[in-house]
């Protein structure tokens, strides 16, 4: 009898991030697809100056999973997770 899966959000925060977003997204991936959970997957951009933004476009239209939150500059690491966390979908 097949279950439903259970959903798990992932909060990513990042910053300035353009030459490896790419690369660990597919890693990131490749872990996941094997996992018997249906991911979503928040990025934030924590006002990044790079390429980050329009990167996480790309991955969002590519990947449906692929929440992207940018923020309007940079508020830190606990600040970028708050931020995801507010957005997640899925209750504790």
């Amino acid at each position: 009898m097949l279950h439903d899966l259970i959903d798990v959000d992932l909060v990513i925060p990042i910053y300035n991030e353009e030459a490896v977003l790419m690369t660990f997204h597919q890693n990131l991936r490749s872990v996941l697809d094997k996992l018997p959970y249906h991911f979503w997957l928040y990025y934030v951009n924590d006002g990044s100056r790079d390429h980050t933004q329009e990167y996480l476009e790309q991955l969002a239209a590519s990947d449906p999973r692929v929440k992207p939150i940018n923020l309007s500059k940079n508020f830190g690491h606990q600040a970028a997770l708050t931020a995801g966390l507010e957005r997640t979908r899925t209750r504790l």
